[in-house]
């Protein structure tokens, strides 16, 4: 791979708080691999943000807006479009980076040329640290079976393999689904993907978060499966795991918790 690798960083923002919002891009802006462009979508926000956004001065920084609200992957694909960069690294506003991502996803992309590269996680909210996230290292078609093998947040991506994935798409179909849909289009494609395996990426998760997906985005989550396998060729194994959103969705959110961390140790 070419050593002189061009980034740009995107990240969708909607109405984030502003301590969230400040936090978020003083991560980027202080990393300590500093060749790279932000652009930043404003997807219809209140006034606050532009403000925000325009107390940055840093050169770097691309700011688009949306005259109304139009959803994260309509945003996404609008920094895409606008990127000048071939490696496209991922960043939510209520999310930070930690110190030396940049540096890393970039070795890691000229070292094996990936479509998709991301990191384990660190999770935390408003009182700080609570735990953390692990996801397998070369994740291959079949990991797809359960949930996205990715932290959509912590990934840098082949602005190329997403070009020819078709982008995210946008439709009331695959909100909230958005990432998974695309991810298995790309791996339908021939794409490869790999998960650095250090926290690099804060991901905030707090009981809002973890609890506000309705029945309705689970059922649009199995659809999204539904023609994901079928790309995969992951029929008729794949057929078991399409229950899986549903039967989760009737789970109560204390016991789902419980579950979940002993699933993934995320409190150690």
């Amino acid at each position: 791979m070419s050593m002189s690798v061009k980034i740009s960083v995107i990240m969708p923002v909607y109405n984030t708080p502003e301590p969230q919002l400040k936090k978020a891009l003083s991560s980027v802006l202080e990393q300590d691999m500093p060749d790279f462009e932000l652009i930043i979508c404003d997807d219809g926000s209140e006034p606050f943000v532009q403000k925000i956004i325009g107390m940055c001065s840093d050169p770097r920084i691309k700011y688009l807006r949306n005259k109304e609200n139009k959803g994260c992957a309509c945003s996404l694909n609008r920094c895409i479009q606008e990127a000048q960069g071939e490696l496209l690294i991922r960043q939510d506003s209520d999310d930070y980076s930690l110190q030396g991502r940049f540096a890393a996803l970039k070795a890691a992309y000229e070292q094996t040329g990936a479509d998709i590269i991301a990191s384990n996680i660190m999770l935390f909210d408003d009182s700080g640290e609570w735990g953390h996230r692990d996801y397998p290292e070369t994740p291959t078609k079949n990991d797809f079976l359960f949930a996205v093998p990715f932290m959509h947040g912590a990934c840098a991506l082949k602005k190329s393999a997403v070009l020819k994935a078709g982008m995210y798409p946008v439709s009331e179909k695959t909100a909230r689904c958005e990432e998974y849909a695309m991810f298995m289009t790309m791996y339908s494609q021939g794409a490869k993907g790999m998960n650095l395996q250090k926290r690099l990426y804060a991901f905030r998760e707090d009981s809002a978060a973890r609890s506000r997906r309705s029945y309705g985005d689970k059922l649009k989550e199995v659809r999204v499966k539904a023609e994901g396998f079928k790309k995969l060729g992951l029929y008729p194994k794949g057929i078991i795991y399409l229950a899986k959103p549903l039967v989760v969705g009737l789970i109560p959110q204390k016991l789902l918790e419980k579950i979940k961390d002993r699933v993934f140790d995320r409190r150690s």
